[in-house]
């Protein structure tokens, strides 16, 4: 007979919080830089958390990281259990009014680049009015975070405000400007702008990205499937600059690459969309007054003349 399992302690929850953190990062890799801490640290842990549970949760060696059929089901009820402890860490904090509690805020990658986003300005004025917020960012492309503020692992997220989401408020913060490129290397850089036209447009190859994106015009503007795809925006820079293929951009984002000589922007008014960008948050989620205060605080810094 199986020993009874022992009553959750502290160090079962800090167990916990690091199976599901390798979970989501696929594996330990990946984990040990989220976590800030050595493999073998992170290792040792999982192995702690397998004895204590009495059985696998994970597979890991030269096939990859994968979870066995018990990991898969407790990383769903572990996913339960730190949702429960941070809604009670949050109500409590609520009750005793005070700014304090870490906040995970998911950001749009390569966002950094648009000149309009204030971010940083969010963040400096949400320590400047609290010492006692731990804010973490977590950036991943759209898909992956959507994906983690449907899951209950973000209290906002600053994503493009294209998609409706069940539940999920989306507020304009700024918009990003999309253009269509190609690199040096691609035989359109040095066609003369009057003899670019849509036709020639359509014939090229192109690049898309990985996820869903109603804005992004591909069917409109090409007569075939895309060669190569990215869910990151430096992905899609990359198949750029190889000169095999047209890619759309943020403007900002592929300054770089055009003051440099390497990107030009072809058919500069015909070719080109708006993207709000937003900070989104499930109304359905009690949201502490620390979450709170900080998603006012992006609002406010995307609102200031400053």
């Amino acid at each position: 007979m199986a020993s009874p399992l022992p009553r959750l302690s502290d160090i079962d929850i800090k167990l916990l919080r690091i199976f599901c953190s390798i979970v989501e990062c696929g594996g330990f890799t990946q984990a040990q830089i989220e976590l800030n801490l050595a493999r073998s640290t992170v290792s040792t842990h999982m192995s702690n958390l397998e004895t204590r549970l009495g059985f696998r949760l994970c597979r890991r060696g030269r096939g990859g990281f994968s979870l066995t059929s018990r990991g898969r089901v407790v990383y769903e009820a572990s996913r339960g259990l730190l949702a429960s402890v941070e809604g009670y860490h949050a109500r409590i904090t609520q009750l005793r009014e005070q700014i304090v509690g870490e906040i995970t805020v998911g950001v749009l990658d390569n966002i950094i680049t648009n000149h309009l986003c204030r971010l940083p300005q969010a963040v400096e004025r949400s320590y400047d009015t609290s010492q006692d917020l731990r804010i973490i960012l977590r950036v991943a492309p759209p898909d992956q975070v959507q994906e983690l503020l449907i899951r209950g692992q973000l209290q906002m997220a600053i994503i493009p405000g294209s998609l409706t989401l069940k539940h999920v408020s989306q507020t304009p913060l700024f918009s990003e400007t999309q253009r269509l490129y190609c690199g040096h290397r691609h035989p359109l850089f040095e066609t003369r702008d009057d003899a670019i036209t849509p036709e020639l447009i359509a014939s090229q190859d192109f690049v898309r990205r990985g996820y869903v994106s109603t804005l992004t015009p591909y069917s409109a503007i090409f007569q075939r499937p895309a060669i190569a795809v990215s869910h990151q925006m430096e992905g899609l820079a990359h198949f750029v600059l190889s000169g095999k293929c047209l890619g759309f951009l943020p403007e900002d984002f592929a300054r770089y690459w055009v003051e440099r000589g390497e990107m030009r922007v072809l058919m500069e008014e015909q070719h080109r969309f708006e993207v709000p960008i937003c900070i989104a948050r499930d109304e359905t989620a009690e949201h502490s007054l620390a979450a709170r205060h900080v998603y006012d605080l992006i609002i406010e810094a995307h609102q200031s003349d400053d």
